[in-house]
């Protein structure tokens, strides 16, 4: 059995900070294969037991406190086994560059030991794993991340372009973003592209592939062709195109294979209070613990 935890952040780091989620996998857990799609979220995962197998990019990562950026394609597979313990920050698509200034696109797409970027975090995964309560390691990554967000630039232009476009869940045409921000289309493009690692397109494109594969993790019942079009597809197989582009397979199968890798307080970070009692409730059945407030 495996249990998860989760909770969304104190007010003042929401602009960073989407989520937090804890798991942990007991002694006695046949390993599990998980599979990662496509996100926009930049994510800091601590490990303080066994080593879960993580791929990407037929790599296997073994890093205790990994940082990966958005992932533009298929990211790879979680294999979970007995003993695991991960902490997991997700952060805004550009929330840890802005924090840590680290340039979104150089993180793009890719893995790298996060001790290497800022040594505070090995103190920080010390501090961590000295305390088991999802509760108090929440209260240790808080302080540590409200000192950064007191120190923090404002999001440069195509930062702030991205998590617009993040927020209204792709769901604007790339001409108006680039005449919200003055310049024109292509320039803007090119612009947002190297300040991402990714084009518009591409970046809009996976933000409505969350978005979608969200609300059916929260809403169940709901049907597919529903959710195609509440997202703007052109019809439902359009949409299917789009999963088996990002997340390698059809809609069905893609929440299947993604267990628990979205925990339930990230995907009902942007839902409606019905909508995220769903999700408890669903959470409830997996033996998952969901916390909506901190």
């Amino acid at each position: 059995m495996q249990t998860i935890v989760s909770a969304q952040p104190h007010h003042e780091l929401r602009p960073f900070v989407r989520a937090y989620a804890q798991r942990v996998c007991s002694p006695h857990l046949a390993p599990v294969l998980e599979y990662v799609p496509a996100q926009l979220e930049q994510v800091i995962n601590f490990e303080f037991g066994t080593m879960p197998g993580i791929r990407h990019q037929n790599r296997i990562l073994t890093d205790a406190v990994l940082l990966g950026g958005a992932q533009g394609s298929f990211s790879g597979y979680l294999e979970l086994r007995a003993g695991v313990d991960s902490f997991a920050i997700f952060f805004q698509p550009a929330g840890f560059s802005v924090l840590f200034g680290v340039p979104v696109s150089t993180i793009t797409n890719q893995f790298f030991d996060a001790t290497a970027i800022d040594p505070g975090f090995r103190a920080l995964w010390n501090r961590l794993g000295e305390s088991q309560a999802f509760a108090s390691r929440v209260g240790i990554v808080e302080g540590y991340l409200l000192g950064r967000a007191a120190a923090a630039v404002s999001c440069d232009g195509i930062a702030a372009a991205a998590q617009y476009l993040f927020r209204r869940r792709g769901a604007i045409k790339i001409s108006a973003l680039a005449h919200l921000h003055g310049l024109g289309l292509r320039h803007f493009e090119r612009t947002f592209k190297r300040g991402t690692g990714l084009s518009p397109k591409t970046f809009a494109r996976v933000a409505r592939f969350q978005a979608a594969l969200d609300a059916k993790a929260v809403s169940p019942k709901r049907t597919w062709l529903d959710i195609s079009h509440s997202f703007g597809y052109y019809d439902q197989m359009h949409m299917v195109h789009d999963f088996e582009s990002l997340g390698r397979n059809t809609p069905t199968n893609v929440i299947a294979q993604m267990g628990d890798v979205r925990p339930a307080a990230l995907i009902t970070e942007r839902e409606t209070g019905k909508s995220r009692r769903a999700a408890e409730r669903s959470a409830r059945m997996r033996k998952v613990e969901v916390v909506t407030g901190w």
